[in-house]
Order: C-alpha cells, then structure tokens, then sequence
C-alpha cells in the first residue's frame, strides 16, 4: 500500500479512537484525465479536490494551506485535516511543504462561559495530573513539557511524550493550541511524524496558523 494511503488508514483508525492527525503523499501519481494508461488501460480522471473548510457547531474549522478537510473521518465535532493530496490521493492537489497530522475539536456550548486563564493552564499541564492527559499511555512520566505560552488569546503547548503512539507512523513531537470561538472552547493538536519530523519552531507556526485560520474564518 502507498504511504499515502497507509497514513490516511491510520488517521481514519485515530479519529475513531477519539485521537487527531494529518497526513502526507507518497502516493502514485494520478493518471491525466483524457491521457491512455500503461498497457491501454482506461484513464483514470483527477478526483475533486476535498473541501478546506467546515462548519462544525458554530465554529468553521479553516485548513492551513496545503490542508484538507477529511469528511470520512468527522466524528461529532472532532474534525482531522490531512495534505489535500493525501485525502484525494492525487498529487495534482496541494500538501504542506512539512507535513504532520492536524485536528480540531469543538467543545459543547458553553464551554467557554469563562475566559481562558494562561498561567493557571500552564500550571496544569505541567503538573503530574496535567502531564498524564496528554500521554498516549497515560503517564505523566512519559511527557516532557518544551514550551507553555500565551499569544492574542490563545494558549499553546509543546510537549514530546516518550510513550508509544496509537499508530507507529507518529512521532514523539506534539503542540497543542487552546482558544475561545462564539462561546465554545476549540482545541487544535498537531502531530510530528516519524519519519519527517517537525521542528519546534515550524509546529509553534503551523498550529499558530491554524488557530488564527479558523478565528478569522468564524468570525464572518
């Protein structure tokens, strides 16, 4: 199986089990529309291209470009976002020059009657309480907290978690971004992969980017 492919399985299988990703190509290219295939077989046409924005309780959940929304993989109001060719599985759409796997989950009304405090978030989630939820195996041991900050209403989180992931082709790099739309909580995660990891710096930009994507698409 394509690489592609055998990453959009295993992002179907983490939404189903209530966890987030995005994903990359490496898959074979698309034969042209109208051009013959090896050994005079059919054309194959190039699949539309997915959507990069929906609606999800009031919140529209916007794609960092080169992303993608996968519809197949909405649960309820959890969203994952791969590389628009790896959701097609046609290298005539765009990916991110640097991929990991994006999702986003929108909290029940009213899950933002209060604002967002940094300091006490910060607090948590370098606790031992708050260092267990974030582990793959829930243990606080396994997570080491790389950077906790602040910026225009938004609470990010960069951690590197030892414990063994729900799909092997995920890396030990994650960030997290926490923020308040029309009254309701949004939390995005990005996951590193394996074998292309991403940076400190580029995960802080990429979720950065989308946290401010999807507060400027809901804002209209």
């Amino acid at each position: 199986m394509p690489l592609g492919a055998r990453l959009l399985a295993a992002l179907l299988a983490l939404s189903l089990a209530g966890c987030e990703g995005v994903e990359l190509p490496g898959v074979k290219p698309a034969v042209q529309a109208g051009a013959q295939a090896p050994g005079g077989a059919p054309a194959r046409s190039v699949p539309p291209k997915p959507p990069t924005q929906i609606a999800v309780a009031g919140v529209v959940v916007a794609a960092p470009e080169g992303y993608c929304i996968d519809t197949r993989a909405r649960k309820g109001n959890f969203v994952l976002l791969a590389a628009c060719s790896a959701i097609s599985q046609s290298p005539e759409h765009p990916a991110p020059g640097r991929m990991g796997l994006l999702s986003a989950t929108v909290g029940k009304r009213g899950s933002a009657d209060t604002a967002l405090n940094p300091d006490q978030l910060a607090a948590y989630f370098r606790s031992a309480a708050g260092r267990a939820t974030l582990s793959y195996a829930g243990d606080a041991a396994t997570v080491t907290i790389t950077g906790a900050e602040a910026r225009d209403g938004v609470f990010y989180l960069a951690l590197l978690d030892r414990a063994a992931p729900p799909q092997p082709e995920l890396g030990p790099a994650r960030w997290r971004a926490l923020f308040t739309v029309n009254g309701r909580l949004v939390s995005v995660i990005l996951h590193s992969l394996k074998e292309d990891p991403i940076s400190r710096e580029g995960g802080m930009a990429l979720i950065s980017r989308f946290a401010t994507r999807i507060r400027a698409a809901s804002a209209g």
